[in-house]
């Protein structure tokens, strides 16, 4: 069973890394929403004993997706 959450959780992250993410005043709703999912994945698949993702620390793509979502509230 947490294998299968596992994958499913790495098939919606890659879907969501596939989202453009071109903050402007339209947008930035939208991509609020598809950071803030990243988010609650990262933190699940770290829950689950995961320590990276694609290669990258968990903790490391955490980092650059807060990032990534004061970038976008910037704009905003």
């Amino acid at each position: 069973m947490k294998i299968m959450e596992i994958e499913s959780l790495l098939e919606r992250w890659h879907v969501l890394l596939n989202e453009p993410i071109y903050p402007n005043a339209y947008t930035t709703p939208a991509i609020e929403d598809i950071l803030q999912e990243r988010l609650v994945i990262l933190h699940r698949l770290n829950e689950l004993g995961e320590f990276s993702v694609d290669g990258v620390p968990i903790i490391a793509a955490l980092e650059q997706t807060n990032d990534l979502l004061r970038e976008v509230a910037a704009v905003h």
